[in-house]
């Protein structure tokens, strides 16, 4: 999608008005001139300027003012509207969008087209409206010097043509060059990703450090270079069409003036004036040509962006949607999933898995590194879709039409897990409770809430984990699921968690699906659970182990 076709399918306001505008613009710009020629003339003529001459100039600058005015204003305005109904929509999509498209997408090609493209817009919108004054206003000059002699209006037709041939020849090489910029300027987003988001990895590993920040460098010369190939290509094309106009110029000054009785005295010099106000629209023109192209590519991002996105968003949100605070039973029969690396092209498979989970059960899922764990949680919430077999609530395939209503009954924290300022989704939380569990995980002197609202989430990795449990809590939804929890909890709280808030979860009746390493705590846990240990995507035949006592 080009640029102008997105501002034709977004505008609110009424576009040909716009236009319109923008055309008297240029219109009164090309009558301020007729108006100036005409005063020059009769100066030379030793002549007083007419009265209409005076008058069309007032008359063509009240119109200039006016019409610039409402075109900056008005476009800001429309193109602001435009890119909030976009980030709207996009961010709209996304919350909408399944987690395995999001992950297969990629950060950088969802940031690029909601952060930093709308600004190119915005910046495009107005000199579009400018390129159409311009237009306009050469159309108009045109017409004016074809009065004036129709040898230099032949001779700017020809040159000018020349120039515009030659010009949408290179166009096509910069647009181009334009979308590999910004390809190579988003793989550097991602190497800043893997410098901020790997932080403690890279300063830990000297060598990783260094690898890294070799190929940063490497991403960030071949991003300079493709930018540095794009800008000389631009400003060739400035530079050939300035000389063209140029060209133009003295040709009708040294050439034209022998070959037509008509370009003498004054009419020369308003030929020439009327040829300069050309030469600056035109300049004009070119100029705004490099940003018009970056306009395009990222509306083009958008468009993709959002096509990507509406493929997999649910229809429905969570808003929408009665959800319901029991079941009777979940169920998975020969689920399989299966994703291959987009990097390595390496394939991992999980299943098929058979698995049922009954209201106040707790269960514990134990394995190796990579042996599964938390791929089958993220099915079990809801997060991958089996590629096959059947995942069951109550009996019912969760499907597209089901599966909000099924995630609805779940409340997470992966090992992944994300901390949000707000208490986002709990607008009325008891107080009492909130300030009764920050006392029980030992958090009430780190932070506290205040209308919906964490006063701080500087706090260590392990107290992050601890508030991320109590938001889950909050939720009060019928499901728990903890991907390694415990992993950056001090042995004190570990304890804690395993011998005090587990068995109160149960007493209270929540239903608990825990990943975990604690072998040791499972030995001496002695409340009624399931234990089930995976191995390369499967779950292991542990009768033995099947309760933990």
């Amino acid at each position: 999608m080009s640029f102008i076709q997105l501002i034709r399918s977004e505008i609110e306001g009424s576009l040909p008005k716009l236009v319109f505008v923008s055309a008297v613009g240029g219109l009164s710009n090309a009558a301020i001139l007729a108006a100036i020629n005409a005063g020059t003339g009769a100066i030379a003529d030793s002549k007083s300027p007419s009265l209409w001459a005076v008058t069309l100039f007032i008359a063509s600058l009240f119109l200039f003012i006016k019409s610039q005015l409402y075109v900056t204003i008005t476009t800001s305005a429309e193109i602001e509207a435009i890119v909030h109904k976009i980030r709207v929509r996009l961010m709209d999509n996304i919350r909408r969008s399944e987690l395995r498209a999001i992950e297969d997408i990629g950060r950088s090609n969802i940031v690029a087209p909601i952060a930093s493209d709308p600004a190119v817009l915005t910046q495009a919108g107005i000199l579009l409206c400018f390129s159409v004054q311009g237009l306009v206003l050469i159309f108009f000059v045109a017409i004016y010097v074809a009065y004036l002699s129709f040898v230099a209006f032949a001779l700017s037709v020809l040159v000018v043509g020349i120039a515009a041939a030659l010009f949408h020849t290179r166009n096509r090489r910069l647009a181009k060059e334009t979308q590999e910029a910004a390809q190579r300027e988003r793989r550097l987003f991602d190497r800043l990703s893997d410098f901020l988001d790997g932080f403690k990895e890279v300063r830990l590993n000297s060598a990783r450090s260094a690898d890294l920040f070799d190929d940063s460098v490497e991403v960030s010369r071949l991003a300079a270079n493709v930018k540095i190939r794009s800008q000389t290509e631009t400003f060739k094309q400035i530079v050939t069409t300035q000389a063209a106009l140029y060209v133009l110029l003295g040709a009708v000054v040294f050439v034209a003036s022998r070959f037509s009785d008509s370009l003498g005295g004054s009419s020369i010099t308003q030929t020439t004036t009327a040829l300069l106000f050309v030469i600056g629209a035109c300049f004009g023109l070119v100029q705004s040509i490099p940003i018009l192209l970056g306009a395009n590519a990222a509306a083009d991002r958008i468009s993709q962006l959002e096509a990507a996105l509406q493929a997999t968003a649910a229809t429905t949100t969570a808003r929408n949607i009665k959800v319901s605070k029991r079941f009777d039973k979940i169920e998975m029969h020969d689920v399989m999933f299966r994703y291959v690396d987009k990097l390595s092209e390496a394939a991992f498979q999980v299943g098929p898995l058979n698995f049922i989970l009954r209201p106040g059960e707790l269960v514990f899922v134990t394995g190796g590194n990579g042996s599964g764990k938390s791929t089958f949680l993220k099915v079990l919430a809801g997060l991958y879709s089996p590629d096959s077999g059947n995942l069951m609530l109550d009996g019912m395939p969760v499907n597209n039409n089901t599966r909000e209503v099924y995630r609805a009954l779940m409340s997470a924290v992966f090992t992944d897990y994300h901390l949000f300022q707000r208490l986002y989704g709990i607008p009325e939380s008891d107080q009492a409770e909130v300030g009764g569990l920050l006392t029980q995980f030992r958090l009430a002197d780190k932070t506290e809430v205040s209308e919906g609202e964490f006063s701080t989430l500087e706090l260590s990795g392990g107290q992050r984990k601890r508030l991320a449990l109590i938001v889950s809590l909050l939720e009060k939804r019928p499901v728990l699921l903890l991907d390694e929890w415990t992993s950056d909890q001090d042995p004190d709280f570990r304890r804690k968690f395993y011998h005090e808030l587990l068995p109160e979860l149960m007493q209270a009746g929540a239903t608990v699906v825990v990943i975990t390493h604690d072998d040791r705590y499972l030995d001496e846990f002695h409340f009624p659970a399931r234990r089930l240990r995976m191995d390369e995507g499967h779950f292991l035949e542990t009768p033995s182990q099947e309760n933990v006592r």
